[in-house]
């Protein structure tokens, strides 16, 4: 680290660099391409759904995302400051917690931002259409244009800025991370708050640390900074250990051991100052300063960005250097524009178009696109997106969380700063809900993050069966780690660092003991995807297997240490103790069964070539042992029950009993049965447990009704059973401008329309909004009867609402249509022989 006196100590040295500068910097200027917006007038209609600002912000809640590839930025312009968080997948630390990759504040002299807003001319955009954020302002003494991307096939984010005088510029690379801190235990209502961001070290009592990342100037004109993972103190190591693994510890896929991740702040017109300190929100942070050297009229500098898992630092910032190509800006900002222009020519949905923001189908329309932008922002990342914020988290001190759930008071940098969030693990149950809207959108190339997910920790995943029980396949529970174990928080930390209880093999929490049918809903999702594709899923093929192989063998397991058979007395798998979500605990879950069904029938059409002729005769034996869905008598008619058991109170606002209709597609239109789940929808609800009620649960007469927000599935159901006026009122409460809060009523607004949240979750939730896209698609488009061969458009679609939509169905099939006035003005269907399968009963 350098102090001030060792970067100015040779005047002459520095004159010497400007004099050269100047003129590198000149040719520099000439090659510079302006920045501009591209303007294809293919996506002219994007133009109407840009977020646009004309005034500043007050503090990071009141951001824009932006990013690309695997990055994601949130960009806000505060008393003069043009500020953004940097973030990107696969920043996970020791503790297995996602961290930012820092913050970068700019300052301008002439500014022409003024500090109160006043005087100035302002705009703030994102431009959909190139993934963009334009900043434009104007004072009396200056005006200029900035320019904030990043590029999509490689890690580099570009910050452009052009002015109409020459001006300085000041550019600060500013870490809370610069020392390494202690994060406390704070333990109220029974939940270890401080730690919630780090999931898995919860009710642990040993110490847990932050560690601090190196940082340094670089060539006078480069800011250095990553973080290098502590191997000596892993928590997936003690993980390890924890569940008895350490003799197949070499066999494991290890998510952060050695791993690295950073990279540098760099600009040709740039030199090292100093370092400062202040603070932002309530979190003190360094500042390594970095200021122009020429007075100019154009400037710029990028950021570059490098993850790896590699024991040596200086093999690190090798590759550092190479991690992008050396494209000039202006091929750069062509192939994002070309990107970006091919993402949003893939799909889309247009509701309302001449009607404006103060409509509610345009919003609803204008938010599902601004939805798919923020998902594209990871589309390639090394990790899945997290479902509790995803790239674009922001100081906590800005989030108001759920009344019943008293975050930790006693704030400290070292937990409660801009890393934080709640929930920080790989929340299966939520995570699904950001990845099945990609297959109507035609997005399935970023899917395989998660997808990836799977595959990279089977290993994991099938040793721990092997030590935990003996038995093959993989079992991948509710709450995860970045390696694929259950967390430490759920199995239960062994004294002296916790408490467990001998009596449960897996787990603490009462939701999650038995828990284990979401890995079944990806393994479904990945068949879905070759249905819809034909892609090559030959890498996941083995996933696909042994999610099936483990629930066959672990629950004959059970029934074997019961009563000592394999089977029920009709010879089909018992499927206990098990857990419909986390809401009913029973025999054979409504959910688990159809989850099955669907796996085994996915498994069975698959090719020879992946799944063998011997191997489907298994399968087709366990497909006859396959329990079936269960049912109960509600108001004198038949309805799907979510256990066997009979069940009337719920500890959580799942519907279990509707997952028959989705996400598996058993009950719906074109499939038999439909009155049994609308009748499930009707009369098939239960009421809070006294441990919910106790827990200050939200009161009502019907909880599984009324919990709309967050991982609510209602929308989606809705769409699926063709009750179009329900489907309409809660796909418009979940894709409607965010509240902030789950109070629908309410005038206030969050700034950027789809930061949705917190209530279940954090800011911003995605599995709120990506629940939120499933279910307008559904409302469009329908892909299940007849065996799946059906294209059914506007199947739930209100014949108030005009759209154009473009979607996609099975088969590498496309559906183009234009409604208006309650008519089908044209449906373009290709390939043309899918034509045959179309149905609609629009009109």
């Amino acid at each position: 680290m350098r102090s001030n006196v060792s970067i100015m100590t040779n005047k002459f040295s520095v004159i010497i660099k400007i004099l050269t500068l100047t003129v590198l910097f000149t040719a520099y200027l000439c090659a510079c391409e302006k920045p501009d917006n591209g303007v294809s007038k293919s996506l002219a209609w994007l133009d109407d759904y840009n977020v646009i600002w004309d005034s500043q912000s007050k503090n990071s809640s009141e951001s824009m995302p932006c990013g690309g590839g695997d990055i994601g930025m949130n960009v806000w312009v505060e008393n003069g400051d043009i500020l953004f968080y940097v973030d990107r997948s696969g920043n996970i630390d020791e503790n297995d917690q996602q961290r930012k990759s820092g913050r970068i504040r700019i300052q301008m002299n002439p500014n022409p931002f003024s500090k109160d807003g006043k005087d100035v001319s302002f705009e703030q955009k994102l431009d959909l259409k190139t993934g963009a954020i334009f900043i434009t302002g104007k004072s009396k003494d200056n005006m200029v244009s900035i320019r904030i991307w990043t590029e999509v096939k490689h890690p580099v984010i570009h910050v452009d800025l052009d002015s109409d005088k020459p001006s300085e510029i000041k550019v600060a690379y500013e870490s809370w991370r610069h020392k390494t801190q202690i994060i406390p235990r704070t333990t109220e209502k029974g939940r270890d708050y401080n730690r919630w961001a780090s999931y898995g070290y919860c009710n642990y009592e040993g110490d847990v640390y932050s560690y601090a990342d190196s940082i340094s100037f670089q060539d006078d004109n480069t800011i250095l900074f990553y973080h290098q993972n502590n191997n000596d103190d892993l928590v997936f190591d003690k993980l390890v250990s924890l569940m008895r693994m350490d003799t197949v510890s070499d066999k494991l896929a290890h998510p952060t051991k050695n791993r690295i991740f950073g990279g540098i702040v760099k600009g040709d017109n740039l030199i090292a100052r100093n370092i400062s300190k202040d603070s932002y929100s309530i979190t003190p942070f360094k500042a390594w300063n970095l200021e122009s050297v020429l007075l100019a009229k154009e400037h710029h500098f990028n950021i570059q960005l490098h993850t790896e898992q590699v024991e040596s630092i200086d093999t690190w910032k090798t590759n550092l250097k190479r991690a992008a190509p050396a494209l000039s800006r202006a091929e750069a900002w062509k192939q994002n524009k070309t990107w970006w222009g091919d993402f949003w020519n893939r799909s889309y949905i247009i509701i309302n178009k001449d009607k404006g923001p103060e409509d509610a189908g345009w919003q609803v329309g204008r938010n599902y696109q601004l939805f798919r932008y923020i998902l594209a922002c990871n589309a390639y990342g090394e990790w899945p997106t997290r479902f509790n914020g995803g790239l674009f988290t922001y100081d906590p001190e800005y989030v108001k969380f759920n009344s019943y759930f008293d975050l930790a008071k006693n704030h400290a940098p070292a937990y409660y700063n801009p890393d934080y969030r709640a929930w920080g693990a790989w929340t299966a149950q939520n995570q699904r809900l950001v990845y099945w809207p990609m297959l109507k959108s035609g997005d399935t190339d970023m899917m395989r993050p998660q997808f990836d997910y799977y595959k990279r920790n089977l290993p994991n995943a099938k040793y721990r069966n092997v030590v935990a029980w003996n038995v093959n396949g993989c079992s991948f529970s509710e709450q995860i780690g970045s390696g694929g174990l259950p967390t430490g928080y759920h199995y239960g930390w062994e004294a002296p660092y916790g408490k467990r209880n001998p009596k449960m093999e897996v787990g603490i929490a009462y939701q999650h003991t038995y828990y284990y049918a979401t890995q079944l809903e990806f393994a479904y999702m990945i068949h879905e995807m070759y249905r819809f594709t034909g892609a090559d899923i030959s890498e996941y093929i083995p996933f696909l297997k042994d999610v099936v192989i483990f629930h066959f063998e672990y629950h004959k397991l059970l029934q074997q240490r019961r009563n000592g058979e394999n089977w029920d007395e009709n010879g089909k798998l018992v499927l206990s103790p098990g857990h419909a979500c986390e809401t009913y605990r029973g025999t054979n879950p409504s959910n688990l069964v159809a989850a099955l069904q669907r796996n085994i029938e996915g498994l069975l059409q698959l090719p020879n070539k992946w799944v063998s002729e011997k191997e489907k005769e298994l399968f087709k034996d366990w497909q006859e042992r396959t329990p079936g869905i269960n049912y109960r008598i509600r108001n004198g008619v038949k309805t799907i029950a979510p256990v066997k058991e009979e069940r009337d109170k719920i500890t959580n606002a799942e519907l279990p009993q509707l997952y028959p209709v989705f996400p598996f597609g058993i009950y719906g239109l074109g499939q038999p049965e439909l009155d049994v789940a609308i009748n499930t929808w009707k009369y098939g609800m239960d009421r809070w447990n006294d441990g919910a009620i106790a827990r200050g649960m939200p009161s009502g007469p019907t909880p599984q009704k009324d919990n709309w927000w967050g991982w609510s599935q209602h929308a989606i159901m809705l769409a699926r059973m063709g009750l179009t006026d329900e489907a309409q009122e809660y796909v418009v409460k979940k894709l409607s401008d965010s509240r902030g809060s789950i109070d629908f009523e309410s005038e206030k607004r969050i700034r950027f329309p789809v930061f949705y949240g917190p209530r279940y979750d954090w800011m911003p939730d995605i599995n709120w909004g990506g629940s939120g896209m499933i279910a307008l698609q559904e409302m469009l488009l329908q892909t299940l009867g007849n065996k799946g061969k059906d294209i059914r458009i506007l199947p739930a679609w209100p014949k108030e609402w005009d759209v154009e939509f473009k979607l996609h169905a099975p088969e590498n099939t496309t559906i183009e249509s234009k409604i208006r006035n309650g008519r089908i003005e044209n449906i373009i269907v290709l390939p043309e022989e899918r034509k045959k399968d179309l149905i609609t009963n629009f009109e």
